[in-house]
């Protein structure tokens, strides 16, 4: 019996997540062979050698890079058109990877945004793909309440807990995008599952919204160049936020979480969700900041209150990035732009309260592999030294 060849198609494949997909599916995870060829969609252009993916190899999938995708525009039927005259073999799509995000400074806007990119890629590929078998998209631990001061449930949290009062519920996406899901898939061949990991750690090479990982790496590299090796550099939080547990995910670990689920339908079909973490123990920043601080040559300390240290240390990270970017600059160093990075400078504070996830529905399905946090942290910052859009 000749092999199936399956063919994975990854939406916003230039994104933190989908950039990690195409990563793992190039390296050919779960198995060599497990897919024949890879399409990666992206909006912006992005050139193969830029992308900073496996090299071409006897063992790689056949990789198929497209951009000028761009789901916030158009109708079905231009989607349809769109992705049928650019996409060589989208007849042969069996496995889709939808990670396409856009932010809306009003989350009702967001909310109609992101539903309309979402049905219209799932109805082009009802008419464009029929031997599609598995879609996998992401949710995160805002359906668990995260957003809310103190939050909303008692950690663990677990993929049965919601829904979330309506006045949160009705401004996430994430419901009324499994609506759509389970709709379309309605009386199909096709099945999908919902990954829903927390804060994510990784690389991308051209920018991102909202990447933690980018924006501490520029903040960190910036503070050991302008402060020198071995100082002090305190937490940009409170101390709730600093010693609350949480479990972080990289984007290898929900890549992998999500190409396992795509190829055991059984176990992971049905819009089941599942949560994703690098491991199942919760950690804190007591125990993370001084990990990543040392990778710079840098003393990771607690927060420290305002007025307890010198002017430069009361610095957003944003704002110290700001203020020194040029000497970087004079190094040859590219930018690392991160939308949204003043926002992340309140990820120290906002989220001081346990927030944990359990795995075992996860581990229960049959994925149990697990990353050390810190190496996942290391391997993004050795991607951005190598990308030049950090300090070496």
């Amino acid at each position: 019996m000749a092999e199936k060849r399956r063919h994975a198609l990854v939406f916003g494949a230039s994104g933190l997540i989908g950039w990690g997909i195409i990563d793992q599916l190039l390296s050919n995870y779960s198995s060599q062979g497990a897919f024949a060829k890879v399409t990666a969609l992206v909006n912006r252009p992005l050139k193969l050698q830029d992308s900073f993916w496996p090299l071409e190899s006897a063992g790689r999938p056949e990789l198929q890079l497209v951009d000028g995708i761009n789901l916030a525009e158009g109708t079905v039927e231009s989607t349809t058109n769109l992705l049928k005259a650019k996409v060589t073999g989208i007849e042969s799509v069996t496995h889709v990877f939808y990670f396409v995000y856009k932010y809306e400074e009003k989350p009702e806007d967001e909310v109609r945004v992101v539903c309309d990119m979402l049905e219209r890629a799932v109805a082009a590929l009802d008419r464009l793909s029929p031997m599609l078998e598995f879609l996998v998209f992401p949710t995160g631990t805002k359906a668990y309440g995260i957003h809310v001061p103190g939050g909303v449930f008692k950690p663990p949290y677990e993929e049965s807990m919601g829904p979330l009062p309506d006045i949160y519920q009705n401004t996430l996406n994430y419901p009324f995008m499994r609506s759509i899901l389970e709709k379309a898939s309605a009386g199909k061949q096709w099945t999908w599952c919902d990954v829903r990991p927390d804060a994510v750690i990784g690389f991308v090479p051209n920018g991102s919204a909202f990447n933690l990982t980018a924006h501490w790496a520029t903040y960190l590299s910036l503070y050991r160049l302008v402060e020198g090796e071995n100082a002090k550099v305190p937490f940009p939080g409170s101390s709730a936020g600093y010693n609350s547990l949480y479990n972080e995910a990289s984007a290898d670990i929900i890549a992998k979480c999500a190409i396992w689920s795509s190829l055991h339908p059984v176990q992971s079909g049905g819009g089941q969700i599942f949560n994703v973490a690098d491991q199942a123990e919760p950690q804190s920043m007591r125990e993370r900041w001084p990990r990543l601080a040392a990778y710079f040559g840098l003393e990771g300390i607690g927060p420290v209150e305002e007025g307890a240290q010198g002017e430069q240390t009361l610095l957003k990270p944003s704002e110290y990035i700001t203020k020194y970017q040029r000497e970087a600059e004079k190094r040859g160093v590219k930018s690392s732009p991160v939308f949204k990075g003043q926002f992340l400078d309140s990820y120290g504070y906002y989220l001081d309260f346990d927030r944990q996830l359990s795995l075992e529905k996860l581990r229960k399905a049959g994925f149990c592999e697990e990353l050390d946090p810190n190496a996942s942290w290391f391997k993004a910052f050795e991607r951005f030294k190598m990308a030049g859009m950090i300090i070496g």
